[in-house]
């Protein structure tokens, strides 16, 4: 009966865990940018659909919710894309894309003698938490992933 009982128990468990890495993200992308593009050195400029299809082969019909806006000035690196897609397939590809056009964008700003934003994005990361995937490229980058990741959760 004991052994009955402890195998219940384990099953019981591995059902309450099994969705666990696909819970559903119930936020607004936009919000979450307003809440963090202040904290930019510069002045960020949202993407345009074309934009966004281009550079990082990502077609925005697959998105949810979606922010990809990046500095003004074109010696500045910093960078926020924050989506939400649904779709686990896509998401990965689209993940891999944005890590893509981050390296892109590493070799131009290397090309161009502006190490000190090079650096800034070779310490970036793309980060995925249930359907959100984001990247933020910012001297105060560590606080503003938090603050996304404490939103998502």
């Amino acid at each position: 009966m004991k052994k009955f009982v402890k195998f219940f128990a384990v099953v019981l468990t591995m059902f309450a865990f099994s969705g666990c890495g696909n819970k559903a993200v119930n936020i607004d992308v936009n919000t979450v940018y307003s809440g963090i593009s202040p904290m930019t050195e510069g002045t960020l400029v949202k993407m345009n659909d074309n934009y966004i299809s281009n550079y990082y082969g990502i077609n925005v019909a697959d998105l949810d919710q979606y922010v990809f806006a990046q500095s003004e000035d074109p010696k500045s690196a910093e960078t926020i894309v924050i989506f939400k897609c649904d779709d686990k397939d896509k998401r990965a590809e689209y993940m891999t894309a944005v890590e893509n056009a981050m390296n892109q964008k590493y070799d131009e700003l290397s090309n161009y003698n502006l190490p000190e934003e090079a650096k800034l994005v070779k310490d970036s990361k793309v980060y995925s938490e249930g359907s959100i995937v984001y990247l933020v490229i910012s001297d105060n980058a560590k606080d503003m992933n938090s603050i996304i990741k404490d939103s998502i959760s």
